[in-house]
This record gives C-alpha cells, structure tokens and sequence, in this order.
C-alpha cells in the first residue's frame, strides 16, 4: 500500500505561518516530553501530540497517519515526514526523531533532551531578532528623519528654482516609499511570538477590547467623514478620529500588561504546584488548595475560582481549561495543558511542572530583552513624529506665506530688470500652491508606518495599534491646528511697502 506524495506536503496554513513555527516546535516538544514522562506508549504520544492547536502539530498528525492507516514503522514515519519537509528545523528534528525510534533510546530521555536544545535554539533566534530590531530601529529613525528633509528641500526648492511638478511628485513618493519600506523591514526582523489566545470567549478584558472596536470603529468613520462633509479643517477630524479610537489602544495595552504579568507567573505556578503534588503525594487538584499564592500574585483571581470550581465537583478538565482560557494567554493555556495533560495521563507532578515550565520560563526573559529594545525605540519615535510633523507643517505654512506675500512685490522688481540677473537668482511662486497638497499625504503616511513600527516592536496585536495611530494622528492633528497660528502671528508683523 503506498502513501502519496502529497499527503506528505505541510497544509497551507502550516506553511504560511513560518515565523512561529520555531515558537510551536518548542511547544509541541516541551508537550511530548511532558506526557513521555507519564510512560505513555509511542502511539499516544504521537496522537495527543498531533491535536495540538499550533502549525507543527500537522507533521505529527502526518505520521501518525502513515503508521496507523498504512502500517509504518514511527521510526520510518518520521524519516519519511521529514525529508518531504521544506522547514529546515522542522526536516532535522524529524530525522533526528527517527533515528532515535530506531536506535531503541526511550521517547521520554530524547524528548526532554530535544525540548532543552529547542529552548536554546529559540533563545538564539529570538536574541539575534531582537539585536537586528535595535539596528533597524535605529535605521528607521534615520530614515524618517531623511525623509522629511527631503520633503523640506523640494519645498525650499520650489521657491528659489522653477522645479517641475514631477520632480515634486517622485520626491513626495520617494519619501512614502522611505516610510512603508522601513517599517515593513522591522515587521520582518521583529520576533514573532503569540501573546493573545484566540479564544476570547471566557476572557472579560479581550472581550471588553474587541466590543470597544465593534462599536467606536463605525463611530469614528462616520465622524470623520461627517466633519469633512462640512468642511471643518483637517486638525480637527483627525483629534476627533484619534480620540474615539484611543479607548481600544488604551483597552488593549492595558489587557497585554496584564498577560505580561500572569506570563512571568505561570512557570513558578506550575512548579510549585508540581513541587507540592509529589512531596506530599495528593493529586494537582489538592495540592492547589494548599499554594501560597503570595509569589503568583498576577494569577490569584484565576487561582480562586479555579479552587472554587475544582470544590464544586466540577469536571477537572473543564476547570483547568476555563482557567487557562479566561487569561487570554496563549502563552498560559499552552503551558498549563501540557501540565494537565501530562498529569491526568500519571506522569510524576514534579517532573511533568519542570517541563511545563520550560516554555513560560524562556518567554519571559526573552521579553524582557525585547522589552528594552521597544522601550527606547518607541520614545523615540513618538519624539521624531511630533517633531517632524511640527517642522514639516511650519516650513511649508512658512513656504506658503511668504510666497503670498512676496508674489506681488516681486514681479514689479523684476519686471524691468537684466534678463541675466533674472538667471542667476529668481524666486518661482507658481507651484507653491501644489505644495500642500504633497506635504499632506507625506505626513498621514508617516503618521501610519510610525505606529505601525513601534507596534511591531512592541509585539503587540491589531488592537494595541490604535493606541499608537491614535498618538501619531492626533499629534498630527495638532499640529495641523498650531503651526498655522503660529505662522500666522509670526508673519502678522511682516509689511513690504
């Protein structure tokens, strides 16, 4: 009986998410050597481990398909997955695997060996991400910044030279394709993680964050279009925008902090919890009843009602995935159903908390260095933003005024001078109008790639970015509003006889 080619292939949802692949392998491997230490034959390992909700399940559930329906060997499973595989760690790990099936080493030594090793692998990449985040985040910064100089050379330009409309159209792009071209790059470079679970169903603040978006979303479109309609100046529609989308950034940020800290909490949860199980010899469910939960304390309203639901007689498997899921953390729900899992199968508590752990205990110092980096960058950006824009705005309003005020003087003093003196120095006012009409879109555009930047720095989700486009917009806004006043007085002593 064969076994097609194609059925080898990764699913296309498998495929298009490498960028966590590295993240779901040390899940799936941190899980098999979690259940492996309950002595759990080959055969269950494989199908638990292939139900798993993450993109490298679909290799294991490949195998277990070969041995189960067409009788293979796991060993030569394994090396067949493995060399159909496109991902490099994916096609090593699997080769490796079936080497280790065939040589007779126990599943339990080699999984808890390769979940170390693809702990320290991830580590690796996501430290050389993050240190290739803080080049590029510093490029951007000096990218943007040559960007707008740009932009403020064309319009000093259009004064002192007669400078073709095209010749300000592709500086305007060019400055746009600065912009996008550099915020992509540190969407790219930034390490890829899933912070938010995806099931919000039982999460209050998730929940709360994405009715705030059904609701203020649809409020602030109409807003903005209707302030438009009749005709109130451009500043103003974008504060008013930028005010009724900020409680959904704010909502969000406030809800990833809260992930961040029960993150940081759940692998001394599940080892102390693990740590009291086997000392005293009461399963998990007793064992949380006696926790000092004064060293987890970001994880005490999820704790209690799980202690209370476990008291009640409830299902323990619906306890404890109602628990993990009213987080919100993906991080949380994987960590805590491999400790379930691994301990409803009789694996030994203690052991089986130590290799739940492995994954929570990884994340948190690698966000800790990401951390760093964001921090700084995001400051920074925020201070380009409102600075550039205010300078952006003045020179042009600056620009404009003047060649308002000088059109007329000049053309009578040059009227009747040297045609070669006019070839040396002449100021040209016929395109300054189209000046604002350029200037507009480079600063919506930068207000854009901006918070989207930082927001990829941050690792943040969709919702936490209209915290960030609210910022840039809103500045943008104000300074729409400011500048021109400030211009205007500026001027308002300026008279030509």
């Amino acid at each position: 009986m064969s076994y097609s080619k194609s059925s080898l292939k990764p699913s296309r949802k498998g495929s298009s998410d490498s960028d966590t692949i590295s993240f779901d392998l040390l899940f799936e491997l941190s899980y098999m050597s979690a259940i492996a230490a309950a002595g759990l034959p080959r055969r269950q390992i494989f199908d638990l481990a292939s139900q798993l909700p993450c993109s490298a399940a679909q290799y294991l559930k490949e195998i277990s398909t070969l041995s189960e329906k067409f009788r293979y060997d796991y060993a030569v499973a394994c090396r067949m997955v493995g060399e159909k595989a496109k991902n490099e760690s994916v096609k090593s790990l699997l080769l490796r695997l079936s080497s280790s099936l065939s040589s007779g080493e126990p599943e339990a030594n080699f999984l808890n060996q390769e979940a170390h090793i693809q702990a320290e692998n991830f580590r690796n990449d996501y430290e050389r991400r993050v240190e290739s985040l803080r080049k590029w985040s510093e490029a951007y910064a000096a990218m943007i910044v040559s960007a707008a100089l740009i932009v403020m050379v064309a319009a000093v330009s259009m004064l002192i030279y007669p400078v073709g409309v095209g010749f300000i159209v592709t500086l305007t792009v060019l400055t746009i394709i600065v912009g996008v071209l550099g915020a992509w790059m540190i969407y790219r470079v930034a390490p890829k993680e899933i912070k938010i679970h995806k099931n919000d169903k039982y999460c209050k603040p998730l929940l709360r964050t994405k009715r705030l978006e059904r609701v203020l979303l649809p409020i602030a479109g109409i807003t903005g279009v209707a302030l438009l309609v009749a005709r109130v100046d451009l500043g103003w529609v974008l504060m008013a925008v930028s005010c009724l989308v900020l409680p959904i950034g704010i909502s969000s940020l406030l809800f990833e902090r809260q992930i961040n800290r029960k993150d940081r909490d759940i692998s001394s949860f599940l080892r102390s919890l693990g740590n009291i199980s086997s000392a005293t010899g009461i399963t998990t469910s007793m064992a949380l009843s006696r926790m000092d939960l004064r060293s987890t304390v970001a994880l005490v309203p999820e704790v209690k009602k799980l202690r209370s639901r476990i008291a009640s007689k409830i299902k323990p498997d619906l306890c404890w995935q109602r628990f993990a899921v009213e987080t919100g953390s993906e991080l949380i729900y994987r960590s805590v159903r491999m400790f379930h899992d691994a301990t409803r199968l009789g694996g030994d508590p203690e052991t089986v908390g130590e290799r739940s752990s492995l994954l929570a205990m990884s994340m948190d110092f690698l966000r800790a260095k990401r951390n760093q980096v964001s921090t700084s960058f995001n400051l920074l950006a925020l201070g380009l933003q409102a600075s550039l824009v205010g300078l952006l705005i003045f020179v042009t309003q600056i620009v404009t005024t003047f060649g308002k005020i000088v059109a007329g003087v000049y053309e009578e003093a040059v009227a009747n001078a040297p045609n070669r003196s006019l070839d040396v120095f002449s100021f040209n006012f016929s395109n300054v109008g189209i000046l604002n009409n350029l200037t507009l879109p480079c600063l919506l555009i930068l207000a854009g790639t901006t918070a989207f930047a930082i927001n990829a720095t941050d690792g943040g989700s969709r919702q936490r970015l209209y915290f960030y486009l609210a910022i840039t917009f809103g500045m943008s806004g104000l300074a729409m509003v400011l500048v021109p006043q400030i211009t205007t007085m500026l001027f308002s002593s300026v008279t030509i006889k």
